[in-house]
């Protein structure tokens, strides 16, 4: 799991919860204000890589982003942020 901008690649543990979890551990600053893929605010591009939703947002996030809040890392994946 790679956080391209901030320069931060750690390994994704699956404990975590979320990518945003991952995130918070490695002290990269992300937005959002739930965990349940509702608010959109952790609206992230998403620059190369897959993911799994847990649990699903209730609209799926615009093509080519990801929403940190509840997906998982199914490849390597590298966030913009």
């Amino acid at each position: 799991m790679t956080f391209a901008r901030s320069g931060v690649t750690a390994p994704f543990d699956t404990g975590q919860a979320s990518i945003l979890e991952l995130a918070e551990v490695c002290d990269v600053p992300a937005r959002w204000q739930c965990r349940s893929g509702v608010c959109r605010t952790c609206q992230t591009p998403l620059l190369s890589g897959d993911v799994d939703y847990s649990p699903p947002p209730l609209d799926r996030p615009v093509p080519g982003t990801v929403l940190l809040c509840c997906a998982r890392p199914r490849t390597a994946v590298v966030v913009d942020m």
